[in-house]
């Protein structure tokens, strides 16, 4: 694979110094500056930020703005291989495996990382170089803690998602619920894990729980954005949307200019948690983590800095530091249908064993092929977004998979051959994202839940489905479920199914020995729950009050079986 190189040497009155480097050994210098003026920079960011939310007004600056992106793309072209015959030729020589091809961007200095790379275009060709070919970016001079990845047979990949407004927010498992459809036909075997509750706190001991080097990648399914410290205190008090500091987070010190934030859940319905980029590098370093993806809006997004002590705004590169061999980030803010659009594809190369960097082209591929947008108001827009994702790498990426031990495998297996399948209705299963947030965010702070409503809502086809998804992201390694749907279940026979499903054949046949009340002794169903709770066990009960008499329900599930306790209750 040919390699070109645009590495920034420094800055001066007009612009950059740099130079363009060949696989050849040649080396040219070259001078670039910003394409746009500082107006037309604010009109590609308000048509990215603002246009959506009236996307029937001001069509002509619109479409002004996106235009611009074509001009800025070739003016750029110009720049960089155009001042120079020389250059000019090799790169024309180059052009004949421009599929085959890698640009690499090497900066030192924020100004250079905020020109819009991925918009470079050659006059003579009708697509920009980054729908073709590979462009990434590297810093340079950046103190990095190298990877050390432990040998799997598995992709390990862990999702974190917050969704601090619930209903007011973006649908729940857009990202999430694709993905796990993806992990099923990939080539490669995956483990995926979504994090619940999507907090600081419970990222943080989730990761240590598993230790260093035991997830591939990390993927950040929730809101981002640079902001200054007013408009962080404004929304510390805010009617619809509260920042929170919470656990493991010191007090915000003020500060001037803008940091980069990725927002986590609260501790309520509203209240989101921002998590400072270096923060979030900080916790990250030495997980030895790979591969991080974000499709939080502006996390690649940076700003040029007046004086020589910048701050990195761009979250995507400050990552970079804390051992990441490769970051997924967004320039400007990005569309929900935009985003389910292009992680697609991007796990569907990356599962299948592909590079990140071909599967990111294949992603912004899919961007450009498919422009049409849903803006506010419903309405159907295009949107010139290709340009938004940026890749930020360093070197060959190697997540370090090795094949299965024949035990390995048979475990693997048979773990997935004893998960529930869920059997799909005549018109399939959709919606239900919000009330899953709802029904996952009640059990996280009670242990009992009532889910209630009128027959024919949906209850049990929700409950079987919940079955499946919380195996297969694994939330829950046993579920067990007695509905009236099955049978009219005695105490005796639910006994004996929970056992069946968290003993052995050994143990099961001692337990199978005792009489049932032995089986129900008070100090047994203890055992039972403290064996049931080492691997977050969830037990599912619809209507068993009407097949259960009272004088053989146990004292654990009396309150539970007669309706007569439920911390929390959830109607649909």
């Amino acid at each position: 694979m040919p390699v070109l190189t645009i590495r920034e040497e420094g800055i001066n009155d007009g612009g950059f110094t740099a130079t363009l480097n060949f696989d050849s050994g040649n080396s040219y210098p070259i001078t670039v500056t910003d394409p746009f003026t500082n107006q037309e920079e604010k009109d590609l960011e308000w048509y990215f930020e603002e246009w959506l939310v009236f996307p029937t007004l001001e069509t002509d600056k619109a479409q002004k703005a996106a235009n611009s992106v074509q001009n800025y793309g070739e003016n750029l072209f110009k720049q960089v291989f155009q001042s120079n015959l020389n250059a000019y030729g090799e790169y024309r020589d180059l052009r004949k495996q421009l599929s085959q091809l890698q640009i690499i961007i090497e900066s030192q200095s924020p100004e250079f990382q905020a020109l819009h790379w991925e918009a470079l275009k050659d006059p003579d060709l009708p697509r920009p170089f980054s729908i073709d070919c590979i462009i990434s970016r590297q810093r340079r001079g950046a103190t990095v803690v190298p990877v050390q990845m432990a040998t799997y047979p598995t992709i390990n990949l862990l999702v974190v998602i917050a969704r601090p407004n619930e209903e007011s927010d973006v649908n729940y498992r857009t990202i999430s619920r694709p993905l796990v459809e993806l992990v099923n036909s990939s080539e490669i075997p995956v483990k995926i894990d979504i994090l619940r509750p999507g907090t600081y706190e419970s990222l943080t001991r989730h990761l240590d729980e598993k230790g260093e080097g035991y997830y591939h990648v990390i993927h950040f399914d929730v809101h981002g954005g640079l902001m200054e410290y007013e408009q962080y205190q404004r929304q510390v008090h805010g009617d619809s949307w509260r920042y929170q500091r919470g656990w493991g987070l010191e007090d915000l010190a003020e500060y001037e200019g803008v940091k980069a934030f990725l927002f986590l859940e609260g501790e309520e319905k509203g209240q989101a948690t921002p998590v400072e980029a270096t923060e979030l590098a900080n916790l990250l370093t030495g997980k030895n983590i790979p591969i991080c993806i974000l499709n939080a809006c502006q996390s690649a997004k940076q700003i040029s800095q007046e004086s020589e002590d910048y701050r990195e705004t761009s979250l995507g590169s400050r990552l970079m530091t804390a051992g990441m061999q490769a970051v997924v980030a967004m320039g400007y803010s990005v569309t929900v249908s935009a985003a389910k659009l292009m992680m697609k594809p991007i796990y569907q190369q990356l599962l299948n064993g592909k590079d990140l960097t071909e599967a990111m082209r294949k992603g912004r591929l899919e961007l450009f092929n498919n422009k049409q947008r849903r803006a506010y108001y419903n309405t159907i827009i295009d949107l010139e977004d290709w340009l938004l994702p940026v890749i930020y790498c360093r070197g060959k990426i190697n997540l370090n998979l090795r094949p299965f031990t024949p035990e390995e495998e048979e475990k693997y297996w048979e773990h997935i051959g004893n998960q529930y399948v869920f059997p799909l209705p005549e018109y399939g299963f959709v919606g239900r994202d919000l009330e899953i947030l709802k029904m996952e965010k009640a059990l996280l702070k009670h242990n009992i839940l009532l889910l209630k409503g009128m027959g024919g809502t949906g209850k049990t086809t929700l409950l079987n489905y919940l079955r499946e998804w919380w195996q297969k992201t694994n939330w829950a390694t046993h579920i067990f479920y007695f509905g009236y749907d099955r049978k009219a279940w005695t105490l005796e026979q639910i006994v004996y199914e929970i056992g069946q499903g968290i003993y052995n054949r050994f143990e099961q046949a001692s337990f199978q020995a005792m009489n049932l009340k032995a089986q129900l002794n008070l100090d047994y169903w203890r055992c039972l729950l403290i064996v049931l709770s080492k691997h977050y066990s969830i037990i599912l009960k619809q209507n068993c009050q009407l097949f259960c008499p009272e004088k053989h329900i146990c004292p654990l599930s009396k309150n539970l079986l007669t309706g007569n306790f439920f911390p929390s209750e959830i109607k649909i």
